[in-house]
């Protein structure tokens, strides 16, 4: 068993602090990927089992009340349990998970990613690390560097080949197919810029606001979500990525909140299962049931009823 084991998200953000603890733990440790949903049963599974790490980094995943039990166990078992997240946690959470944590950085804001808050934490120690932690801003602006990299990560979303976040911890440069798939991600950039600058189909909800829908589930790789608020005056941005996956944001200068729409719901034949963050970006999946023709349908009238 490695002397640490990291448990993070598979997305860009998720992936920056997986690298930047692969530098900090010399390339000694564990990587795994969660979420939200999984997050309890991985740190019950290392509670159960026999050797276990010395530590365990959580970052950009959202505790639970469910995580409590093993986390506490684990604690008693002399396990350091670090914790980095930017996501909002159930009231009172944060002050009983303490008692089990060695550190715990939770700053729920839009503006502080978890790699950006594990950068600063670590920075005293590895400057690089902070650098690494800015990537999670390149979607929006950045130096040339932060903004390859970010698309080079964007390309293993789902499937993370650790061989590059090593790569990105160690500072090497760019081979040749990473060259590859960041030219590939600059073209489904200028795609999804193209869609967005284009009338989108609107849709009234019950309460007043607009809804822009898009269905962009035959070009995978393409994420338009906040973008098509720079270009069109609406509320809500519903885009459907995938044939049974969605994605809900929200106008981020209107107050809005989506909380309400969190967990599953029943559609006319099929359930679908929201999460994510409601003051800013949803997700929305197909559950369980058969699958509809008119799923798609069904989830923009589910949405325009309920916003």
């Amino acid at each position: 068993m490695s002397q640490a084991t990291v448990i993070t998200h598979g997305d860009v953000d998720g992936m920056t602090c997986a690298a930047q603890l692969i530098r900090y733990e010399h390339g000694d440790c564990e990587l795994q990927f969660s979420n939200a949903r999984w997050i309890a049963g991985k740190l019950g599974a290392l509670a159960k089992h026999g050797d276990r790490p010395a530590r365990i980094y959580i970052t950009d995943i959202p505790a639970s009340a469910r995580c409590l039990p093993a986390a506490q166990q684990l604690a008693q078992s002399g396990i350091e349990i670090y914790w980095f997240d930017h996501h909002p946690w159930e009231d009172g959470l944060l002050a009983e998970l303490r008692q089990a944590c060695a550190e715990i950085v939770h700053r729920p804001a839009i503006q502080y990613p978890a790699g950006v808050l594990l950068g600063m934490w670590l920075e005293a120690k590895d400057a690089y690390c902070k650098r690494i932690g800015q990537i999670c801003y390149a979607s929006e602006r950045g130096t040339a560097w932060e903004r390859d990299w970010f698309r080079l990560l964007s390309s293993y979303i789902g499937k993370c080949d650790r061989a590059i976040l090593e790569r990105l911890a160690n500072d090497a440069g760019f081979t040749a197919d990473d060259r590859a798939r960041i030219a590939a991600q600059v073209e489904l950039e200028e795609r999804a810029e193209s869609i967005v600058s284009q009338e989108p189909e609107r849709v009234q909800a019950v309460r007043g606001r607009s809804i822009a829908v898009y269905d962009t589930s035959a070009s995978r790789g393409i994420y338009i979500g906040g973008k098509v608020f720079g270009h069109h005056d609406v509320d809500y941005c519903l885009v459907r990525i995938a044939p049974h996956k969605w994605q809900l944001a929200c106008h981020p200068g209107r107050g809005l909140d989506m909380a309400h729409l969190l967990g599953r719901h029943a559609l006319d034949g099929a359930t679908i299962r929201v999460g994510g963050r409601p003051d800013r970006l949803l997700s929305i999946e197909l559950s369980d049931g058969d699958v509809p023709d008119d799923l798609h349908g069904q989830v923009v009238a589910w949405a325009a009823n309920r916003l």
